[in-house]
């Protein structure tokens, strides 16, 4: 919808950089929705993944939110989290949860066991363009064979989110791209993608699976 706002060279590309500074390059208005999972500040190593210093990029990921405009943010969080909404609720309206369930996980939680994960929806005058259910059921896949990295995402719950949030040739950003899975699934469902990667090794394995994507990622409706 936008692409033709962006520079060449942001587009459909995966940047090694950090998030805050390449988002102040995009025009303003250019991107229709930011799809993402930003470390939870539970200091696992991440870049950026320091517990005392994630509320503050909390807010400089708001903030620079605010400036860029896309009527839609899709945002996975810890469960836990207070810092990312806090953040968020400063400069977009809260919409709606969304729960990502992986239906053959048993992970120790905080109340026993838990099995999903959790993205919150913020909009500024977006809206879901294709309904579907608040719940998106997913396997969790080995990707040790493919790809390398720590907290890879499941593409059928990036995928279908991306599906519900916006239209085909729309622009997707993902400051936090990581192993690329919004992007994938951008790719796949025939949009444009902006990946933003800190770590030089991860962007790269974003770029290896985005050079090896080409088909749909749904085959029929689900």
């Amino acid at each position: 919808m936008k692409d033709d706002q962006v520079p060449p060279d942001m587009l459909d590309t995966i940047i090694t950089g950090d998030c805050l500074e390449v988002m102040k390059r995009l025009p303003d208005g250019c991107v229709d929705a930011v799809i993402t999972d930003p470390p939870f500040g539970a200091g696992r190593g991440f870049a950026n993944d320091s517990i005392d210093a994630f509320p503050g990029l909390c807010l400089r990921f708001a903030e620079a939110c605010d400036i860029l405009g896309p009527p839609n943010i899709l945002v996975e969080v810890g469960k836990g989290d207070s810092s990312m909404r806090s953040a968020l609720d400063l400069v977009y309206d809260f919409r709606w949860s969304i729960v990502l369930n992986y239906t053959n996980s048993m992970r120790q939680g905080a109340v026993g066991y838990h099995n999903c994960g959790l993205m919150l929806w913020y909009a500024r005058g977006g809206k879901c363009c294709n309904r579907y259910m608040d719940r998106i059921d997913s396997p969790m896949e080995n990707t040790l064979g493919k790809f390398r990295h720590p907290s890879p995402k499941s593409l059928r719950h990036y995928g279908q989110v991306v599906e519900m949030f916006s239209h085909t040739g729309d622009v997707i950003l993902d400051p936090f791209a990581g192993s690329g899975t919004t992007c994938v699934a951008a790719k796949r469902l025939g949009r444009h993608y902006i990946g933003i990667e800190i770590d030089p090794g991860y962007a790269q394995t974003a770029r290896n699976r985005l050079r090896d994507t080409e088909k749909p990622l749904f085959q029929e409706k689900p």
